[in-house]
């Protein structure tokens, strides 16, 4: 989860995109790899080999212009690959199991490109934690992809008629969870 992601005003600000978007990593690989549509995607959760060591003093935003620009080449490969990898786990999850090899290798290849910070944090008198942070977005969506094939996540997409979004299943809200909203849930329910 890169820290920071750009403002329409040209300076960088925290931001966790996969965690305000648990199934990012769906919604890029479904994604038409064209430029305006990388550029929506790149505006609104940040870039995806780009990583802020250092936090800006509070106050001190970062300016945009500091960072190296990201050839849309880069996002094209990503999309590829996260559809592709995205659609052989639905095919072995749906029980074809004659890619799983393949899954394996092309998931440790997309993580073994995936930079890290590991830390030690102290929480509240129970000792020690050891935390994982991903350095980049590219980082994120490949943990997130690794996460949904260890059946860590769930994620799903939206059978509404005209919806089709990608929606978290399990913890917070219920498994067996159809819709991405009550909205769609009732419209489907009244198409019936």
């Amino acid at each position: 989860m890169p820290e920071y992601r750009t403002q329409e005003f040209g300076e960088l600000t925290p931001d966790q995109p996969c965690a305000r978007q648990p199934s990012l990593h769906r919604i890029v690989a479904d994604c038409q790899p064209e430029k305006d549509t990388i550029l929506d995607l790149a505006g609104r959760y940040g870039l995806l080999t780009v990583s802020i060591t250092q936090r800006p003093e509070p106050g001190k935003p970062v300016p945009v212009s500091l960072l190296a620009p990201e050839p849309l080449d880069v996002w094209r490969r990503e999309i590829r690959e996260l559809k592709a990898v995205g659609d052989l786990w639905d095919r072995i999850a749906a029980g074809d199991r004659r890619g799983e090899e393949m899954l394996e290798r092309k998931l440790a290849a997309g993580l073994a490109r995936a930079p890290f910070h590991l830390t030690t944090v102290r929480e509240n008198g129970s000792g020690f934690r050891m935390r994982y942070r991903p350095a980049t977005l590219r980082t994120a969506l490949w943990q997130r992809l690794a996460g949904e094939v260890a059946g860590l996540i769930r994620c799903s997409r939206c059978p509404a008629p005209s919806c089709g979004r990608w929606f978290l299943k399990g913890d917070a809200s219920r498994s067996d969870r159809q819709f991405c909203s009550d909205t769609y849930r009732v419209r489907a329910f009244r198409r019936r």
